[in-house]
């Protein structure tokens, strides 16, 4: 009977490092930050023997295979006692699968849905194994080291943004996001990537107004493009000098100061370089308090303007004004398969949704900049451009700027 209840004891033991080994090695980062707020002295004994994996899986590792040749060991005595030797190959075959249902099978399948809980009622106890059997997994680990070397170092695995973007393409196929989720959680991941000139209203279709025009000049223009906060140029109009509130201008015409100069009721514009990220940005019309900035380009000349609303949009998508036309998303299919696609679109955008690997620099992030690169020159009407992922057919040009074209998808192989 002692032999039978050792015997069962190293089953059990057998069943504890199986399932301490599967739970250690499948509990993902963010459980574990999840537990370190929970249970803050459990959570980091995880995450530092997590961060030491060669140093855990030895450690279970040889527990493991003590375990399981002692077992056998045993039951190899047993049989011998009570039947001779000639059934010893049968008492093998009935200890090992033995050993692999209840010992190995069995208790990992348990691990993998309760990791969170043996991890925690576990880890004290490899932690004093390892450090118990420290000579022995120095040992093994110092000849493991060697015979690894062999191959090249390894690759350490580290948390990137792409992981996390596939991590959330993940949430998406599984039913886990909707797609209007998926696109915003891309967008916020990306926030800190993404430069002011991808998202500003290029200097060409800037509404604004001369520092030396009227109050009674203006407002009928003012009441037409219905802006808030409209940028005030002296002289030429890519020389802004201020930006003056809608607001300020109604409140003076209804005052009777029709003849009152736009520089009078201006307030001084806040410059920023087109290669700022969003982020920034951000920071930036909080700390300031404002709605609006003018972007410079590299040579201190006029890029663009940037809004708050422009911001929101970057996260949301489109927002519109109760009296403004609707004019679609950015990205369009048409029935033929292809796509249309308006010219100031971002790169990134592009590949999200179209599965594309359009190459993305800091200089150049949107379509019209990168077609513009590809081309060599400006493209006309009509005009093709071809690239390894499609055709672009130029649609629109507007000012030596690219406003839409078509994209035909090249025939992927998979289809």
């Amino acid at each position: 009977m002692t032999r039978v209840a050792l015997l069962l004891f190293l089953l059990l033991l057998s069943a504890f490092f199986s399932a301490a080994e599967t739970a250690f090695t499948s509990i993902s980062f963010l459980q574990i930050q999840d537990l370190k707020k929970r249970r803050p002295r459990k959570g980091r004994r995880i995450e530092k023997l997590r961060a030491r994996s060669d140093i855990f899986l030895t450690t279970i590792l040889i527990g493991n295979n003590l375990v399981n040749i002692t077992a056998s060991a045993v039951a190899t005595e047993m049989t011998i006692r009570a039947f001779g030797s000639s059934l010893i190959g049968v008492s093998t075959g009935v200890v090992t699968l033995v050993v692999l249902i209840f010992g190995e099978v069995t208790p990992k399948r348990l691990a993998m849905g309760h990791n969170e809980t043996i991890c925690v009622h576990t880890v004290e106890i490899i932690f004093v194994l390892s450090w118990v059997l420290q000579p022995v997994i120095f040992l093994i680990g110092a000849v493991s080291f060697f015979l690894t070397r062999l191959f090249g170092p390894a690759r350490g695995q580290r948390l990137t943004l792409d992981g996390v973007l596939h991590v959330v393409d993940l949430a998406e196929d599984t039913g886990v996001l909707e797609n209007d989720k998926t696109r915003m959680m891309r967008s916020i991941l990306r926030f800190s990537e993404v430069t002011v000139n991808t998202i500003m209203t290029h200097r060409m279709d800037v509404f604004s107004l001369s520092a030396g025009e009227t109050v009674e000049a203006a407002i009928g223009r003012v009441h037409r493009e219905g802006y808030s906060r409209i940028p005030v140029y002296e002289g030429d109009p890519e020389n802004i000098v201020g930006v003056v509130l809608g607001m300020d201008i109604w409140k003076a015409h209804h005052q009777g100061r029709g003849d009152t100069p736009l520089r009078r009721l201006m307030i001084p514009p806040v410059f920023v370089p087109q290669n700022l990220s969003v982020y920034r940005l951000l920071s930036i019309l909080k700390k300031e308090k404002l709605n609006l900035v003018v972007v410079l380009d590299e040579y201190g000349g006029l890029a663009g303007i940037v809004t708050y609303e422009d911001l929101i949009e970057e996260i949301l998508g489109e927002i519109y004004d109760e009296d403004e036309e609707k004019d679609g998303e950015k990205i369009r299919p048409n029935p033929d398969g292809s796509y249309q696609i308006q010219g100031d679109t971002p790169l990134y955008r592009i590949n999200d949704l179209l599965d594309t690997r359009f190459p993305i620099r800091k200089g150049r992030q949107t379509l019209s900049g990168f077609l513009l690169e590809r081309a060599g020159n400006i493209p006309r009407k009509d005009e093709e451009v071809a690239t390894g992922e499609g055709v672009f057919i130029i649609e629109t040009v507007h000012r030596e700027r690219i406003v839409s074209v078509r994209f035909v998808p090249a025939p992927r192989e998979d289809a």
